[in-house]
């Protein structure tokens, strides 16, 4: 079962599929986080870690620009 999503979490993942929409492949963390907004890239991590464990997105470790979407609409908390 997924879980909900603060706004901010919303927002990442709506700017990962809209990125992975318009060009074909996920966005770098510090592209990530100038679309969102955010300082630091350790920050986007943060947030793409709990956006993991909470079923939405997933990557191959290791692996660079291997994230993708699982599940693209989320319930908001």
């Amino acid at each position: 079962m997924h879980k909900q999503l603060t706004q901010k979490q919303q927002n990442v993942l709506n700017a990962i599929e809209t990125y992975i929409s318009e060009n074909g492949y996920p966005p770098s963390y510090r592209k990530l986080a100038e679309i969102v907004n955010l300082k630091s890239s350790s920050t986007v991590s943060t947030y793409l870690s709990k956006l993991k464990n909470a079923g939405y997105v997933t990557w191959e470790e290791g692996c660079p620009r291997t994230l993708s979407i699982i599940k693209k609409e989320a319930q908001l908390v």
